[in-house]
């Protein structure tokens, strides 16, 4: 019977241990010492599934010490109170350390986990590729010819070092930030899809691959004959507007900006073709990538766009551009009655003849 209680009270301890060790493993445990920080602060920010998370803590003679809940390693900003430098880090539950002076806080020095001493193997040796420019001969083609060159070698070598560093490191939630860093915001989904492979599913869960995945099925998500993605976002005024309003119409889902040249010079056309078909079951639905609210209601007025109006301030990065594989503008995607998508990236007259095609059979 002793020895009976024995077991049951070791497998309890273990137990214990066991679920004490999954919990602590939940947490970040930041502390920092940075000189002429004084009696300020310090702010941590990040991105989780389109949701910004901001988190601070005021620091005494430049020491701080903040225990955060981590759902899942991601990268994080640290601000301050003193200036506008920022520091970027992999927060990551493990004990991160913060040490140098405010005025380069950019440069602190960090102490941490796997994931940020593999951030900084990274960023290190990235910044290593520079080479030596090509010095300006006077002759303009020639110039022209070996900054091509040089800009294709420099290309090779950091796409070499991204592919072996993710190869070499599957299991990293790093190796995902350095696929969408350099494969996605800078879009190229062939090479996108062949690192993503190489990632473990534990990180091809985690938020970096699943950005990473709708950017390379967005190309077929987004073909003639697909269903379009649905979304809702704010007009103007607050407004949630999905999508599916629209069902039973043509619509041209429009990416623009107030800041792009080439898509203020297409809206002359979508004014043409939005009063010559609107009648018949046309529309528009504008989405504005501005971060500006200002800039973006400014640019409409401007132009005089009549139609539905969208914003999603987070611009490509945003949701519902990512969705559509949208990374320049101007983008646009004319979506039939069913929802389905019939064209996309019909510009000048090409879209009025396509909507002649539909309605003037």
């Amino acid at each position: 019977m002793m020895m009976l209680r024995n077991i049951k009270n070791i497998a309890l301890l273990v137990l214990m241990m066991v679920c004490s060790a999954g919990y602590a493993q939940q947490f970040a445990h930041t502390t920092g010492n940075i000189a002429g920080l004084g009696n300020g602060w310090v702010k941590f920010s990040y991105e989780l599934d389109d949701t910004l998370y901001q988190d601070s803590v005021t620091t005494k003679n430049g020491l701080f010490s903040k225990k955060m809940r981590v759902v899942e390693s991601v990268l994080c900003t640290l601000s301050n109170s003193v200036n506008q430098q920022i520091r970027i880090f992999i927060l990551e539950p493990a004990e991160i350390k913060f040490n140098g002076e405010v005025t380069k806080f950019y440069n602190l020095e960090i102490d941490a986990g796997k994931e940020n001493k593999l951030y900084q193997q990274y960023q290190k040796s990235s910044g290593a590729i520079i080479g030596q420019k090509p010095s300006p001969t006077g002759d303009e083609a020639m110039d022209k010819k070996l900054k091509t060159s040089f800009s294709a070698g420099l290309k090779v070598l950091r796409d070499s070092l991204a592919n072996d560093f993710v190869k070499k490191n599957p299991n990293s939630v790093v190796s995902a930030i350095t696929i969408f860093n350099r494969y996605v915001t800078y879009p190229d989904r062939n090479r996108a899809d062949i690192l993503y492979q190489s990632l473990s599913p534990q990180i091809k869960k985690g938020e970096y691959g699943r950005r990473i995945k709708t950017f390379i099925d967005a190309q077929g998500n987004t073909s003639a004959g697909a269903m379009a993605p649905g979304f809702s976002l704010a007009d103007a005024n607050g407004k949630m507007v999905s999508l599916n309003d629209f069902k039973g119409k043509y619509v041209l889902v429009d990416f623009w900006a107030s800041w792009c040249g080439p898509c203020r010079l297409e809206n002359p056309n979508l004014i043409k073709a939005y009063q010559k078909f609107n009648g018949k079951g046309f529309t528009i639905v504008g989405l504005s990538m501005d971060s500006s609210k200002e800039n973006w209601l400014k640019a409409v007025e401007q132009d005089k766009l009549s139609w539905v109006q969208l914003n999603d301030p987070k611009t490509t990065n945003g949701k519902v551009a990512e969705l559509y594989g949208v990374k320049s503008l101007p983008a646009s995607f004319l979506v039939d009655p069913a929802g389905k998508i019939v064209a996309k990236n019909l510009r000048g007259k090409d879209l009025e003849k396509q909507l002649d095609s539909i309605f003037n059979k």
